[in-house]
């Protein structure tokens, strides 16, 4: 059988995610959002044993990343951005439950894998909305310039 290149996410040690034979990989950025302490064993594990490499992307594929957020709206963390960008630069698939990371993966043409759930079916392209007058935002906004109401984010048809 052949052997996966996979990038972990937080998700993939807090949801019980067990290493086989494929080939791990991560940013130092993940282990700060372990909080408990299965997850940070599990990752203790991982990583004490020699399974998961921890490796920073290179500042091109990070741009990559930033640029396809932008296209779709996903307002995900730097540390998403550092895993996208990882596996873009590595060619490996992505271990995430994450619908922004799931999102902009696959606009890049990434592999991704879902623990627990089902994982997103088609990529979504996000547009900011004023609930009020209903103008159209490019990036996310709180108040409207126009009204003043409230900016929501929602999917576009």
């Amino acid at each position: 059988m052949r052997q996966l290149k996979l990038v972990l996410d937080a998700s993939a040690f807090i949801g019980g995610f067990l290493p086989g034979d494929d080939e791990y990989l991560t940013v130092y950025d993940v282990v700060n959002e372990l909080q408990d302490d299965h997850s940070k064993e599990r990752f203790s594990y991982f990583f004490n044993s020699g399974k998961i490499k921890i490796i920073e992307p290179k500042k091109e594929f990070l741009d990559q990343v930033k640029m396809h957020s932008e296209k779709t709206g996903d307002k995900i963390s730097t540390t998403d951005e550092k895993l996208i960008a990882l596996a873009l630069e590595t060619g490996s698939a992505i271990l995430s439950e994450d619908y922004g990371i799931q999102n902009i993966s696959s606009l890049l043409g990434l592999k991704f894998i879902s623990i627990r759930e089902s994982g997103i079916k088609k990529i979504i392209r996000w547009e900011y909305r004023c609930i009020g007058c209903k103008k159209k935002f490019s990036k996310e906004t709180a108040i409207c310039d126009n009204c003043g109401n409230l900016i929501k984010r929602r999917p576009i048809k």
